[in-house]
């Protein structure tokens, strides 16, 4: 039997926030992260919420240190097992800087060129932190990176996709710079070492095309060694497992 526990609900209700747009819960179910990615004008924030007993409350409310109008923090959300770890993407992040922690983010909205960024949080008591920023290592216009998000059960694996980058390059770790393939997307993986993140691999589909969206959903396993990757455009007419992708 199934019966409702808690009725949650932003700490600042306001209209058009849109709570709930993305949600995860750690391995225990104590620990909830709820997104509402148009808060303050579109910055975007998450709300982490612990559970005791049957009681919910309020942990923390967060934002990215580089937050601006319209980055959308929170349009996709992942959560470690132990609840130590989240991450968050911001699709339309506007900064064209690739890697890890770029600097000169700031003050870019006006650009309007929502290429993506995602975050990683992390929990020291209850306290909560911004311990990475994190951009594609090829950024372009409207790629979106960010728009979907994955964790690995110990949160040292995040998989971040971008199903509008333009790239024709096929498998892993490809040529990044040949933007033929419109809207092809791809999908890229950062590793955490300590305290240190870094991008591991850029993986696009085998059968690049345009207009694919691979990285329109995507999933990892709980120890971050195998991903599955959607490609909800792709034209293929083969069937079942392993078929002609031509």
């Amino acid at each position: 039997a199934w019966s409702q526990q808690a009725y949650i609900k932003s700490t600042m209700t306001r209209a058009n926030v849109l709570f709930g747009y993305s949600t995860g819960l750690s391995a225990d179910g104590n620990t909830l992260a709820v997104a509402e990615y148009d808060a303050d004008r579109g910055k975007g924030a998450l709300y982490v919420l612990t559970r005791t007993g049957g009681v919910w409350s309020h942990q923390a409310r967060i934002q990215a240190e580089n937050a601006e109008t319209q980055d959308s923090l929170g349009y996709s959300l992942a959560i470690s097992e132990d609840g130590n770890t989240i991450a968050s993407g911001a699709a339309d992040e506007d900064c064209l800087k690739p890697g890890i922690n770029p600097t000169g983010c700031e003050n870019d909205q006006a650009s309007n060129q929502s290429s993506g960024a995602a975050y990683v949080f992390v929990r020291n008591g209850t306290t909560w932190t911004q311990q990475v920023f994190l951009k594609a290592s090829n950024p372009g216009k409207e790629d979106w990176f960010g728009v979907r998000i994955a964790i690995s059960g110990d949160g040292n694996t995040v998989a971040v996709s971008a199903p509008n980058e333009d790239s024709a390059a096929k498998g892993v770790n490809g040529k990044q710079d040949d933007e033929s393939a419109q809207e092809a997307g791809a999908v890229y993986l950062f590793t955490r070492t300590g305290t240190s993140w870094v991008q591991h691999s850029y993986v696009k589909s085998s059968n690049t095309r345009s207009g694919d969206e691979f990285g329109s959903s995507i999933a990892l396993s709980r120890d971050g060694r195998t991903m599955l990757v959607g490609a909800r455009g792709e034209h293929s007419n083969a069937k079942g497992v392993n078929g002609n992708q031509a």
